[in-house]
């Protein structure tokens, strides 16, 4: 009796020496976790997606300063709202434009030959204005301004 006893201390004093070195271990693995960087949240990574977008439209916008001058002055929301429609405001910036109509013309042809598709014009245009010309295609829109620049005389 004394034998099985001596074996259930020797158990019970086995058991809460693993125990102390599992906490230990726990403590260490929660301290080098505590000093380990945090990883970016949703917030921080849309937050810098945003700083990102903010800084290629400012890119593109220095890229293409006579398109966002002429774009971001008649085809944003509130000149669309005044001239009835898209159609208009299109209408008034063709007509105040004339006179700019070879710097505006080259930054077209620039900006057609410049990207290899849709999405790249799209997202160009986005940047530089609130009008939308999906159905028409941004490409196909533009190449339609370009022609009637090109028919001003």
């Amino acid at each position: 009796m004394a034998q099985i006893l001596f074996l259930i201390a020797i158990g019970v004093f086995v058991l809460i020496g693993i125990q102390i070195y599992n906490a230990r271990r726990n403590t260490k693995a929660i301290e080098a976790s505590a000093n380990k960087p945090v990883t970016d949240s949703s917030a921080a990574l849309a937050a810098s997606a945003l700083r990102d977008l903010e800084n290629a439209r400012a890119e593109l916008r220095g890229e293409y300063p006579a398109l966002h001058a002429m774009f971001g002055g008649y085809l944003n929301e509130h000149s669309i709202n005044e001239a009835g429609g898209i159609e208009g405001a299109v209408k008034e910036m063709i007509a105040d434009w004339t006179a700019r109509r070879e710097e505006v013309g080259a930054e077209i042809v620039r900006l057609l030959s410049q990207t290899s598709d849709e999405e790249e014009v799209r997202a160009i245009m986005v940047s530089l204005c609130d009008a939308e010309f999906e159905t028409e295609g941004y490409r196909n829109w533009l190449t339609w301004l370009l022609g009637q620049f090109n028919a001003i005389s």
